[in-house]
């Protein structure tokens, strides 16, 4: 299916994991890949294909994000898709939390989303409206997870939820609809330092038991930037295998 057919689409975070199974779907449904991220990730683009492109920035930074802007605007004319896939994972407990750590998962969390869509948004009015996603969580921002050293990642994610209702409100008019999709627990090397114990405890409580898979998250990111997905804004996916039906 060429559903994405012409539009340039932009994921942060597609190098690996969950970013990367989105950067793959999206062009093998046609769209133009642009990878985002503070390592290069060349070889991932070329692998998809002549067009995709790696540009390598720091999505906390808003030079950073004024570069990409720049270059996707020189390469392309345009953006159509802005996937947030980049994040990070810590684990500290509030005792052991300083407020440089704390900052730092809310700078790569929840700022860059706003970093980003400020960004995109005028290259997507130049192509007519666009689709922004933004990759939260749902075991982990709005199921609170068992154990300790969660809070500040768990409050970004909720962060992460709140702005994209705002900004579904704020960019409506310009035809830009603007989503989350919430993951449960996905086998990527970003969850591999979790303890197997607390995945077990999460993903037993799903009504699938298993982990997902990056392919799992990029079908449902694929049909919100989709023309399928014009009405549809101002909304939060589960992608977890059942964990929210609780």
């Amino acid at each position: 299916m060429k559903t994405h057919q012409g539009k340039v689409a932009i994921v942060t975070g597609g190098r690996q994991g969950i970013g990367r199974g989105i950067a793959e779907l999206l062009a093998q449904r046609g769209a133009t890949v642009v990878i985002v991220g503070r390592e290069d990730a060349t070889s991932v683009a070329e692998a998809l294909g002549a067009d995709a492109l790696s540009l390598t920035a720091d999505v906390s930074d808003e030079a950073g994000w004024a570069n990409v802007a720049e270059e996707v605007a020189r390469r392309f004319g345009k953006a159509d898709i802005l996937v947030h896939a980049a994040g990070i994972y810590p684990v500290a407990t509030i005792d052991e939390m300083t407020l440089d750590a704390w900052h730092q998962v809310f700078a790569v969390n929840l700022d860059a989303h706003m970093l980003g869509a400020r960004a995109i948004a005028p290259l997507m009015r130049k192509a007519g409206g666009g689709a922004i996603v933004a990759i939260a969580s749902d075991a982990v921002g709005l199921v609170t997870p068992p154990g300790m050293g969660f809070s500040h990642y768990v409050a970004s994610k909720m962060g992460v939820v709140g702005l994209v209702r705002a900004l579904a409100n704020e960019l409506a008019a310009d035809n830009i609809i603007v989503n989350a999709v919430h993951p449960g627990i996905t086998d990527t090397e970003g969850a591999s330092g979790m303890p197997d114990e607390q995945k077990a405890q999460v993903y037993m409580t799903q009504a699938i038991k298993r982990l997902g898979k990056p392919a799992d998250i990029a079908g449902p990111v694929a049909f919100l930037t989709s023309d399928d997905a014009r009405f549809v804004t101002g909304q939060t996916l589960a992608v977890d295998g059942g964990l929210m039906r609780l």
